[in-house]
């Protein structure tokens, strides 16, 4: 059965370095995604492009409804859209067993992903109330703060 292991960064080049260490450690291509990837439009060590427009909007909708289901509406593909929104890069791993698992989430860990759970909770706090689509694309004054534990989550 396989599992898909998700860390979300702050900074592309966290994202882009955990995926690059994973694709390096055995994983494939079709196991690891990073999303939104801005690998093939930028430059090696240049931050990403800005990422305000319709096209990046329907990639993190297509995104995230093949990686939670259709329609699917629940808690996780809420905050996960949201982290996207607020400028966050979603890496995701499919694995097929247990050795697969830990070895992805020890090299995700290397990279300083955001403990989501706080993440999620510091919104709320401030008066989130789940991902708005219509929302704008950016970075939130919320977005950076002490992540506590490292781990990425899974699904």
């Amino acid at each position: 059965m396989v599992t898909t292991i998700i860390g979300v960064y702050d900074e592309f080049q966290h994202g882009f370095s955990a995926k690059n260490e994973l694709l390096a450690s055995g994983f494939s291509r079709r196991q690891v995604q990073l999303n939104p990837d801005q690998e093939s439009s930028t430059p090696q060590g240049a931050p990403p492009p800005d990422s305000n427009d319709g096209s990046v909007r329907a990639g993190i909708g297509i995104f995230f409804r093949s990686l939670f289901g259709v329609g699917d509406k629940s808690t996780h593909s809420n905050v996960y859209a949201e982290a996207v929104r607020r400028g966050g890069y979603v890496l995701t791993v499919d694995v097929d067993d247990e050795a697969q698992r830990l070895r992805a989430e020890e090299i995700m860990n290397r990279f300083s992903p955001v403990d989501m759970e706080e993440r999620s909770a510091e919104w709320v706090r401030h008066g989130w109330r789940g991902h708005d689509p219509s929302a704008p694309l950016g970075h939130s004054n919320v977005r950076k703060f002490d992540a506590g534990k490292q781990n990425p989550g899974q699904r």
